[in-house]
């Protein structure tokens, strides 16, 4: 009897590790714990923790996975009582329950216990847990050094399964917490290989699924969207409503960064629906968990009743039992009501949120176009004051000369005064394009030169929190011609506008150096990049207009740009 039972719970162990929860949670049923031996308890205990827990169900899954460390440990079975102990504390950490630090001291005892046994593989995976553990933003550098610890000890032993789980908790390390996303994909590729070799859909499925955000986070979004295609056509069993919904939340998110709203909408409405079916079942579980708890206590008062006759206490005890069972499905809609609400209220706070920065951003891109536009007008203005001022002075003063030419011989007093009056047109004509000219460039440059103009500029556009523009000079100890000056200040406020329209760039910087027979710019950003073989295809004052203005002063005008890979811009000029 000892024997079958012992393969019973052995097959419930794989069908649940396989996602077939409810015929694993059947085949347990079946079974009668008190006439199991006490290493037999512990298999039994630890099989239920771990159906709880698949189900999601922690209290339950702790409290039996407690059972089973003391049935071990009264067996005097000490190494699977020592393999409780990452469960254990994976429990109490996930669910903000390692008030105490207990997480911890399981974590320890248990490379304690294969430090003492000396055994290579047990201490690869006492590093693997504790790293695992750590895996968070406070802790990632510890985390980092465990998971080394434990990928050179496997070196030697050369355990694949072992390997398997330290390269994918490396990969989600570096692609959640240390931000290096060439690194993630490096290890979730190689994790991919042995998925593949074992046939471990469900761990394919995540593995695709994992691969598709670091994309995301490197913004190669089409791309992205292709693993999260292969991973939805992946056949899962194990949590496949949970996979489903994050691929859809996943397709949504990624076409919304392309544009494409209707198909980011279809998926995020299936995704939607996913999460209604999960929360349906979460509380189906739950009811139904408690409604096997009451079914277990009611069978206990019964029994106890069968040996009673007193008619009061039974009726008693069914009332109390009644109201108990009430209270605790009362309560726990309440509670899941309540969390619902809640995630609503941050989701809704977090779209606001949004709203807010792009209604921010738009308002910077719209103040840098009122500046732009202002400047072209002021331009035009001038020009329009060169013509009908300046333009009908100088056909007054060509008149007068030739009036003076015809009248050459009449008297010396009307002639003199003739050229008097020429001589004041021509001065006053002077002085007016001298006051159109100092007045076009005075609110630039007329005080405070080059170099501190570009700093304002930079302190002006740069964004709070999103973009940062700095301004770095080099030589410049006297002012340079107000021609290269004004010339040098446009090509750098056009490339400025640029950075913040179009390169998604958070950081971007502004270096000159004057080397006395030539002036070097620098410009670069770490934004998305762009297509070289685009430049000069755009009208208006764009990258072709300032080559072409950098040419025209005897310079040279150089673009290096990748997509992804930001952009560097260099011109150089002579002075």
């Amino acid at each position: 009897m000892a024997y079958s039972q012992n393969k019973l719970i052995e097959k419930a162990d794989r069908l649940a590790e396989a996602g077939n929860l409810q015929e694993a949670e059947t085949i347990l049923q079946k079974i009668d714990a008190k006439r199991l031996h006490k290493s037999e308890k512990g298999h039994y205990y630890r099989t239920k923790a771990r159906l709880y827990e698949y189900k999601n169900i922690i209290d339950s899954a702790y409290f039996n996975y407690i059972k089973a460390k003391k049935e071990y440990q009264a067996s005097g079975d000490t190494p699977n009582a020592m393999e409780i102990n990452p469960s254990l504390a994976y429990i109490l950490a996930a669910n903000n329950k390692n008030v105490h630090g207990d997480a911890e001291t399981y974590l320890n005892d248990y490379l304690s216990y294969a430090l003492k046994m000396e055994d290579s593989l047990l201490i690869a995976k006492a590093y693997t847990e504790i790293a695992s553990f750590k895996l968070n933003p406070n802790s990632k550098q510890e985390s980092l050094e465990y998971f080394l610890k434990a990928m050179k000890i496997n070196k030697i032993i050369d355990n694949k399964e072992l390997q398997s789980t330290i390269d994918n908790n490396l990969a989600a390390l570096y692609n959640e917490y240390i931000i290096q996303y060439d690194s993630a994909l490096y290890y979730f590729n190689k994790d991919l290989i042995y998925l593949k070799k074992q046939n471990n859909r469900y761990g394919i499925c995540v593995n695709l699924i994992n691969q598709s955000t670091a994309y995301t986070h490197l913004k190669k979004y089409r791309t992205a969207l292709k693993y999260l295609m292969q991973a939805d056509s992946v056949p899962v069993n194990k949590n496949r409503r949970q996979l489903k919904y994050f691929i859809y939340s996943q397709l949504a998110l990624n076409y919304q960064e392309l544009h494409d709203y209707e198909s980011a909408f279809n998926n995020m409405t299936l995704a939607q629906a996913y999460a209604d079916t999960l929360r349906n079942e979460e509380q189906s579980i739950a009811i139904n968990d408690i409604q096997t708890k009451y079914k277990t206590k009611e069978k206990e008062l019964e029994n106890q009743l069968l040996r009673s006759d007193n008619e009061t206490n039974r009726i008693l005890i069914y009332t109390f039992t009644g109201l108990l069972t009430a209270s605790l499905v009362i309560g726990f809609l309440v509670f899941k009501n309540a969390r619902r609400k809640e995630k609503i209220l941050k989701q809704e706070k977090l779209i606001e949120q949004q709203k807010l920065e792009k209604a921010l951003k738009d308002y910077e891109l719209q103040s840098i176009d009122i500046m732009l536009e202002g400047q072209e007008k002021e331009r035009q203005r001038i020009a329009n004051d060169l013509h009908d001022n300046l333009g009908s002075m100088l056909a007054t003063l060509k008149l007068n000369f030739e009036n003076l030419k015809i009248r050459k011989n009449e008297l010396r007093e009307d002639e003199d005064k003739l050229y008097q009056k020429t001589d004041e047109l021509i001065e006053e004509a002077y002085q007016k394009v001298r006051r159109m000219a100092h007045a076009k460039n005075a609110g630039v440059f007329a005080s405070e030169g080059l170099i501190p103009t570009l700093k304002k500029l930079a302190e002006k556009i740069s964004i709070p929190g999103k973009l940062s523009i700095e301004v770095n000079a080099f030589g410049f100890n006297e002012r340079l011609e107000n021609k290269m000056e004004i010339a040098i200040f446009r090509m750098v406020q056009e490339l400025s506008t640029n950075i913040i329209k179009h390169s998604r760039a958070t950081e971007a910087s502004v270096q000159l150096t004057n080397h006395d027979d030539n002036i070097n710019i620098i410009i670069e950003d770490n934004g998305i990049g762009m297509d070289i073989s685009n430049i000069g295809k755009a009208d208006g004052m764009g990258l072709d207009s300032i080559k072409k203005k950098a040419e025209q002063l005897g310079g040279t005008f150089t673009i290096d740009s990748k997509k992804g890979k930001g952009t560097t811009i260099i011109i150089d000029m002579p002075i």
